[in-house]
């Protein structure tokens, strides 16, 4: 229906009043913002009865103390290598994401290797994969 006035305004078909303006710019705006969620968190303007959209969150943390949630990963690992540049490194060190399984949506360290071929060790920094959920499940383990 949107799309039908919008295309008779365009045409100059359809005679505008200011209740058309005030409908027009509203739609705009929630458009607007459904695409910056959608952006954010892709699926999550496609929700339906049957199953809810499937949202995650990235916590970041240093010692086990959890710091901030971010909506992506990249924006967690920027966090998680900021702090880790306030320290100085060894002379060569490379530093690497190392995720818990290879499934690619797991829990992931910041290790730092070298200088030496055979040194590594964990940061004590650590990106923690968190489910957003819709509904309560008193089936579900936990």
């Amino acid at each position: 229906m949107l799309a039908d006035i919008r295309r008779r305004v365009a045409a100059g078909t359809l005679p505008l009043t200011v209740q058309m303006l005030q409908l027009l710019g509203a739609t705009m705006v929630i458009e607007a913002r459904l695409a910056a969620a959608e952006a954010v968190f892709p699926g999550i303007t496609r929700l339906t009865d049957e199953k809810p959209a499937a949202l995650t969150v990235y916590r970041v943390s240093r010692r086990n103390i959890p710091y901030a949630t971010f909506a992506t990963r990249e924006a967690a690992r920027a966090q998680g290598e900021a702090w880790l540049k306030h320290r100085p490194l060894p002379e060569g060190a490379r530093t690497e994401w190392v995720p818990e399984n290879i499934d690619g949506h797991t829990d992931e360290d910041l290790m730092l290797f070298g200088p030496g071929p055979d040194e590594e060790s964990v940061t004590s920094i650590r990106i923690t994969v968190l489910p957003v959920l819709v509904d309560y499940d008193p089936e579900a383990e936990g």
